[in-house]
């Protein structure tokens, strides 16, 4: 019976070996692989330290383990022939259960010391993903994340699962905004603009910096009513004024809107609604079209316009 605890007391600290250890390298090949996506070098010499550190003590007590377990198992035989006959319990046993006990207590402690340092080092690369996602400027997620997000919903789009609907958006005549109110005053309506594109389409299943002036949401469908709340949006700037300093800034937006249809790569669907959004600049600005894989259709009138590229 006590060689039978003995033997599931070593299991299971094995097993707790076992799991740190694999919990460990699970956590950071996800953390390196979401990494990659998204294109970030993070701290891996502080990460592989870890490992390293971690894999020595897992490793050295699972040995320890593993040793014992294979002498008890030796001295459990060896018992079941001489205690039926001198009574005695070998001292070889005696020995080892010291050896066990002194084992497992600096086995604790190693996992205790293991489990804290995995925490700390999980926070820091949970630290360094979300920085890597996420635009510095804006706090929306960034162009590499949106591309994540888009594909995944596209693939998922493609599987049979819910439609979505992508809308790109564009600052009006942003350049003359830098140039009349300064770089400060540039970036400072990039974070205002961000603010009310959170606070207006919230539960869209993400809100990026495209890059520069522009900014894409991915949202549920259908089309017209994403293009509706994103006009919605669109009258909300254009009545508003952005604060920089003491500085008043008026500005509008400019949105195109698409939604998968039966193109295999999700290419496609971002040049229509870059159409669309072609089609409102070049109209005049300030206007949100939405392509029904035709056409550009301005919201709020049956216009169809020339989807040329407007540079401005």
């Amino acid at each position: 019976m006590l060689t039978g605890n003995i033997v599931f007391l070593l299991l299971g600290a094995g097993l707790a070996c076992g799991l740190v250890a694999i919990g460990v390298a699970l956590g950071y090949l996800r953390g390196k692989q979401l990494g990659t996506q998204v294109g970030i070098e993070i701290d891996r010499h502080a990460v592989l330290q870890m490992l390293q550190e971690l894999g020595s003590w897992t490793t050295e007590y699972s040995g320890n383990v593993s040793e014992y377990q294979t002498r008890l198992n030796e001295l459990s035989e060896q018992a079941k022939k001489t205690v039926p006959v001198t009574g005695k319990v070998d001292p070889n046993v005696v020995g080892l259960l010291g050896d066990i006990m002194q084992s497992n207590s600096q086995l604790q402690k190693r996992l205790e010391a293991a489990e804290k340092q995995l925490e700390k080092q999980t926070r820091q690369i949970e630290s360094y993903l979300s920085e890597a996602r996420t635009d510095g400027l804006t706090k929306l997620s960034n162009r590499r994340a949106f591309d994540t997000k888009m594909d995944e919903l596209f693939n998922a789009y493609r599987k049979g699962g819910k439609s979505f609907v992508l809308a790109i958006i564009d600052i009006d005549h942003f350049k003359k905004i830098n140039d009349t109110h300064g770089h400060p005053g540039g970036d400072e309506v990039l974070r205002q603009v961000a603010a009310v594109l959170r606070e207006s389409l919230e539960n869209s299943y993400m809100i990026a910096r495209y890059g520069g002036e522009e900014f894409a949401v991915l949202m549920a469908g259908p089309l017209r009513l994403a293009a509706d709340r994103v006009d919605a949006t669109r009258r909300r700037l254009a009545t508003e004024t952005i604060k920089s300093g003491s500085k008043a800034i008026a500005l509008t937006i400019s949105v195109g809107l698409s939604e998968p249809k039966d193109e295999v790569i999700p290419a496609v669907m971002i040049r229509r609604a870059d159409e669309a959004l072609y089609a409102a600049k070049n109209i005049g600005r300030n206007r949100v079209y939405y392509h029904d894989g035709r056409q550009a259709i301005l919201v709020g009138a049956p216009e169809v316009v020339n989807t040329r590229k407007d540079p401005g």
